[in-house]
């Protein structure tokens, strides 16, 4: 059981990028998101991006064995993956795809729907 799903931060096209997996809080990554980037910190940088993303996800759970964790491959949750493209600054779920800008403004939705498309 579980809740499981990626958010991928890739600098480019010719970067693999990183995995940001979620065990449990799989169905709030997109809003997850939103959180960070609504920082407006570091949206052109994929290290700290990257970093500043996983802190959000992980804010109530630091120092615990398991739930996220970080990877170069989507090993569970490949069916959920939010895509974040660094250098075009754009985030994209399924077939959806928002600029930073446009993705921090997006009211309540369900994104569940927007993966299953």
């Amino acid at each position: 059981m579980g809740d499981r799903a990626n958010i991928l931060v890739k600098e480019d096209e010719k970067n693999s990028g990183v995995y940001l997996y979620s065990h449990w809080n799989g169905t709030n990554l997109p809003r997850t998101l939103q959180r960070a980037l609504s920082k407006k910190w570091q949206w052109d940088d994929a290290q700290y991006l990257s970093r500043i993303i996983f802190d959000c996800m992980t804010e109530h759970c630091h120092g615990e064995e398991g739930g996220y964790g970080i990877t170069s491959g989507v090993w569970d949750g490949e069916g959920r993956i939010v895509k974040v493209k660094v250098t075009e600054q754009e985030v994209s779920i399924g077939s959806k795809t928002w600029t930073f800008d446009e993705f921090i403004k997006i009211p309540e939705v369900d994104f569940e729907s927007i993966w299953n498309n």
